[in-house]
């Protein structure tokens, strides 16, 4: 290369560093221009050029190969890394998915579902059961604590309007209503009513707690002596009416003889209060010659045993 450049006038500082650093022979320099050219040709075309030639086109080869190689080498590796990140991602979305089913059926669960159970409790008028998460179980209880003390209010405020404060039978306006049912039904009945005997004169001589103290003890009596079936009422100041159901008038000795019982323990106990007794006036739905209204026979029938002497039984 020194030589063509030599021989054809080329600007050495416009070579390769490597050409400039070759120094020609003294021989190299006699010769002509026609004679470098010939010679640069025949060394370029020599034996040991071409060897040279060749060795670097293999050294150029083996790097190449080995550039080659590493290259592959590197992409086989991140191909590794990319189906690696790949699966990767493909495991943390499939856990992410799973995550939030689970977090669905948790909120369905804890939530959703006791909500929807409240909301058919509170239409059907029932306690909520205690389930879902502590929040809502927290609320259940609460609100079940309410609701049992509103039914219990309820209760006593039913209770208050349907039963006597003093004897705890039941009052004038339950007694109406039962007495309405059973006259508008098919059922044979029999209306009693009771009346205790010189009340006002026990009252007034001994006072009014030694008069509820009888009131009471009568009040017992008749719910000893008559079912759990019929209903037993304080329809007045000392007047009682039983209801008593499934009775015909055949069976009316049985009334007899349970009200005479009742005087017996009236007339006789020692308990330290006054004596008394009851007269009673009985009238059965199925009685003969019925007047308007079974409540004015019934009646009829007590006036009629107070006319004899009270302290006994008369049906109609």
């Amino acid at each position: 290369m020194h030589l063509m450049a030599e021989a054809t006038g080329v600007n050495m500082d416009t070579c390769p560093e490597q050409v400039k650093k070759v120094e020609l022979s003294d021989d190299d320099r006699a010769l002509s221009d026609t004679e470098k050219i010939s010679k640069a040709q025949m060394l370029v075309s020599g034996r040991q050029y071409q060897k040279s030639k060749l060795e670097i086109t293999n050294c150029i080869t083996a790097g190449t190969d080995i550039m080659t190689e590493q290259t592959k080498n590197r992409q086989s590796h991140a191909e590794d890394k990319v189906e690696d990140m790949y699966w990767k991602l493909g495991i943390g979305i499939a856990c992410l998915v799973l995550l939030m089913i689970e977090m669905c059926y948790m909120v369905r669960r804890l939530i959703v579902k006791p909500l929807v159970n409240y909301n058919e409790c509170i239409r059907e008028g029932a306690i909520f059961p205690i389930v879902g998460a502590e929040e809502l179980q927290n609320l259940a209880k609460t609100y079940n604590q309410v609701y049992e003390e509103n039914l219990e209010t309820q209760r006593l405020i039913r209770h208050e309007a349907e039963y006597d404060a003093l004897t705890d039978l039941m009052n004038r306006g339950s007694f109406d209503r039962v007495l309405q049912i059973y006259k508008n039904g098919d059922t044979h009945y029999a209306l009693i009513l009771v009346d205790v005997d010189i009340f006002k004169s026990v009252n007034d001589t001994y006072g009014h707690a030694v008069g509820d103290q009888i009131l009471k003890k009568v009040a017992k009596l008749l719910k000893q002596m008559f079912r759990s079936i019929d209903f037993v009422c304080r329809i007045g100041g000392d007047e009682f009416a039983i209801v008593m159901v499934e009775m015909t008038s055949d069976l009316g000795y049985t009334i007899e003889e349970k009200i005479q019982a009742i005087n017996e323990e009236l007339t006789s106990a020692d308990d330290g209060l006054p004596k008394v007794s009851v007269s009673v006036g009985v009238a059965f739905s199925d009685r003969d010659n019925p007047g308007e209204d079974i409540f004015q026979d019934a009646d009829k029938a007590l006036y009629r045993t107070k006319e004899n002497g009270k302290c006994g039984c008369s049906i109609y």
